[in-house]
C-alpha cells in the first residue's frame, strides 16, 4: 500500500512540473475562483450601496406628497398647517416640510441655499444630529431663528470670520439668528430634504420669507407596534379627503427597499451562476488535462503497479494533483476576485466591504469542482492492468 503522505509527495513532485497545458487548467481554474469571489463581493457592496441611499429614513417612515393639480389655486401654508392638525390619525408622528430657493448674506458673503421650513420634530424623524447649539424648539413658532446645514455652515465661512451660534444671516432682508449648526449627512434618496445644502426655520416663519409659500411634503413616523402599510393607506385616505385640489402621493421608503433588495438578490443568482459557468468551465479543463497526464504516464502506471500499488493508490495519485492544482487555482483566484471587486468599487464610488462568506465559498467550490473533473481520470488510470499500461513502452 502506498502511504498517504508518498502520494502526495509523488502528486506534488508532478505538479511541480506543470506543463503548458497544466498551466492552462489553471488559468481557468484561477479565473473561475475569481469569478465567484468578485460576483459575491460586488454584490454584497452593491447592497450596501442600496441600502446607503436610505440611510436616515428609517423603515417606520413615510413621505406624503401633495403638488397641486393643474389649475388649482395655490392654498395658503396656514389654511394648509391647519388642515394636518386636523387630521385623525392617532399614533401618527406627521412633520410638515416647506421649501423655498433663498439666498443667505453673512459678512458680505452671499451663499444660495434651500429653505426648510419645517417643527421641531424632524430632527427625530430624519435623524439629524447636531454639531453646535439646537435644533428648533415648539417654542420658537413665527421666532427668526434658523440651524444651518452643514456645507452651507462651511460655505458662509469661506473667506472670512467662521460663522458661529449666536451669529446674524440675512435672509430675503429678514435678520435670522443662528441657533444651530448640523452635522454633515448623506442625502437619502426618498427623503424631500437635502440636509447638509438646507437652512431650517419654524414652519410659519417662512411666510415671511417667501410669500408664495404652500404644504408640499410631509414626513410621517410611524411607532411600533403600528403597520406601516395600513398607516401609509389610512394617511392617503385622510390626505385625499383633506386636500382634494391636490395628487396625494405616498412613498414608503420600507417597500423600496424591500423592492431593490428583491432586484439586487435576482442580480447576485444570475452573476453566480455566470461564475460558476466560469468555474465549470476550469474543472473541464483539469479534466482534459488529467487525462492528458494519464495517457502519457502510463507505463509510470504500469511499473508502479507491477511492484505492488494499488488501485486506489493510483487513483489517489491522480486525485491528489487535481487537488492541488484546483488548490492552487481557488487561492490565486481568491485573491484576483478580491482585488477586482475592490477596483470595482472604487470605480464605482462605494465604500469597499469585504464579504467574509466569498473567500471560504469561493475556495471550496473551486475545490469540489476540481476534485469532482479530476476523479474520472483518476479512476480510469485506476482501472488500467500492468499489462496494459506496460505495452506502450
Amino acid at each position: 500500500m502506498l502511504p498517504l503522505n508518498q502520494a502526495v509527495e509523488d502528486a506534488l513532485d508532478s505538479f511541480r512540473t506543470l506543463s503548458r497545458r497544466s498551466a492552462l487548467a489553471l488559468l481557468g481554474i484561477v479565473i473561475g475562483s475569481a469569478s465567484i469571489v468578485a460576483i459575491i463581493n460586488i454584490g454584497h457592496n452593491a447592497g450596501l450601496d442600496a441600502a446607503s441611499i436610505f440611510q436616515g429614513m428609517g423603515t417606520d417612515t413615510l413621505v406624503a406628497q401633495l403638488p397641486d393639480k393643474e389649475d388649482a389655486q395655490v392654498s395658503l401654508l396656514s389654511i394648509d398647517a391647519a388642515k394636518i392638525e386636523g387630521l385623525d390619525l392617532p399614533g401618527l408622528q406627521i412633520t410638515p416640510t416647506v421649501f423655498a430657493s433663498i439666498s443667505l448674506v453673512f459678512n458680505n458673503r452671499s451663499v444660495n441655499a434651500r429653505l426648510v421650513g419645517t417643527e421641531s420634530s424632524l430632527f427625530n424623524v430624519i435623524a439629524l444630529s447636531l454639531l453646535k447649539g439646537r435644533f428648533l424648539h415648539e417654542f420658537d413658532f413665527e421666532e427668526n431663528v434658523v440651524v444651518l446645514g452643514h456645507q452651507v455652515a462651511v460655505s458662509l465661512s469661506e473667506g472670512g470670520s467662521r460663522i458661529q451660534v449666536g451669529d446674524w444671516l440675512n435672509i430675503n432682508n429678514y435678520l435670522f439668528k443662528v441657533v444651530g449648526i448640523l452635522k454633515s449627512k448623506t442625502n437619502s434618496m426618498v427623503s424631500p430634504v437635502v440636509v447638509d445644502d438646507s437652512v431650517f426655520i419654524p414652519l410659519h416663519a417662512i411666510s415671511r420669507v417667501e410669500s408664495q409659500t404652500a404644504l408640499r411634503d410631509l414626513i410621517v413616523r410611524v411607532p411600533p407596534p403600528l403597520n406601516i402599510e395600513i398607516a401609509a393607506l389610512r394617511l392617503h385616505d385622510q390626505l385625499a379627503r383633506t386636500f382634494e385640489f391636490r395628487s396625494v402621493q405616498i412613498m414608503v421608503p420600507q417597500q423600496i427597499i424591500e423592492g431593490m433588495n428583491r432586484q439586487n438578490r435576482t442580480f447576485h443568482y444570475l452573476l453566480i451562476a455566470l461564475g460558476a459557468i466560469a468555474l465549470v468551465g476550469g474543472g473541464v479543463a483539469v479534466m482534459n488535462v488529467m487525462y492528458m497526464n494519464v495517457s502519457e504516464r502510463r507505463v509510470e502506471i504500469g511499473l508502479r503497479m507491477a511492484i505492488g500499488a494499488r488501485r486506489q493508490d493510483i487513483r489517489n495519485l491522480f486525485l491528489i494533483e487535481a487537488l492541488a492544482l484546483s488548490t492552487l487555482g481557488a487561492v490565486l483566484g481568491a485573491g484576483v476576485g478580491i482585488a477586482l471587486a475592490w477596483l470595482y468599487a472604487v470605480i464605482s464610488g462605494w465604500a469597499f466591504e469585504l464579504a467574509m462568506l466569498s473567500i471560504p465559498l469561493g475556495v471550496l467550490s473551486t475545490l469540489l469542482v476540481g476534485v469532482f473533473f479530476g476523479l474520472k481520470p483518476a479512476i480510469a488510470a485506476s482501472r488500467l492492468t500492468p499489462v496494459e499500461a506496460l505495452r506502450d513502452d
